[in-house]
């Protein structure tokens, strides 16, 4: 919005990405940002392959895996170890509750049921500033739909294999429920594949973004804030 101009004007500013990242523009009283709250950007700063994360020192982002309305998801390198890690960005204010609600309930499975190899594991956020993420172990597999693909398709898979990662997700799902917390959103992107030292694959739930937590009192009980 401008001053002296009735209707908003769409301003846009264009950069070589991973040269010249953009940044939010500062509202004055000539000029301010016609959204609301909830379409507001939160992240000025956008990922690009090679690019350092911001406040994380020596993580390198090295490829992205995925996106969608909360913003994206990418695979990132510590340049001095190796070691590689998946961060979830988040690019609007009202998306940013789904990944602090990520991290309740991870926090309140991790308190109460321990650390179990079946469930991913978030090791860190950022949500005091921008850029704003959440940032969880790496599974080498990929999700149950990339996993799949490299083994030729389903139907490549034995059927004694398919029916032992379903009990997999289902104790882990059971263990989840048995501390009140529904996943609601189960789907093989959402299923994780690691292998153990045999080899052999074994699951991980991951994305609780949506979930629910049945008694909040349980939340105050681990002193986690809601």
């Amino acid at each position: 919005m401008f001053k002296g101009i009735a209707e908003p004007l769409d301003i846009f500013e264009v950069g070589e990405e991973g040269v010249a990242p953009l940044s939010v523009p500062q509202s004055t009283e000539k000029a301010q940002r016609a959204v609301s709250e909830a379409d507001e950007l939160t992240l000025g700063w956008r990922p690009a392959t090679g690019l350092d994360i911001p406040q994380r020192a020596n993580w390198i982002l090295a490829n992205k895996l995925g996106g969608g309305g909360f913003g994206e998801v990418w695979l990132a390198t510590h340049k001095n170890t190796g070691e590689q890690r998946v961060f979830k960005f988040c690019f609007q204010a009202d998306h940013l509750r789904a990944l602090r609600r990520e991290v309740t309930l991870f926090r309140l499975l991790k308190e109460t049921l321990g650390n179990r190899d079946d469930i991913a594991r978030v090791l860190d956020w950022q949500f005091d500033e921008s850029p704003y993420f959440l940032e969880s172990e790496y599974t080498e597999g990929g999700s149950l739909v990339d996993w799949s693909v490299e083994q030729g398709g389903l139907a490549q898979i034995s059927l004694a294999t398919r029916l032992e990662l379903i009990a997999q997700i289902g104790e882990a799902l059971a263990a989840a429920h048995s501390v009140g917390v529904l996943h609601k959103d189960i789907k093989p992107a959402n299923i994780l594949i690691a292998t153990d030292r045999e080899g052999t694959p074994r699951i991980r739930l991951a994305d609780f973004g949506i979930g629910l937590i049945q008694d909040r009192g349980l939340l105050q009980e681990k002193g986690i804030t809601a």
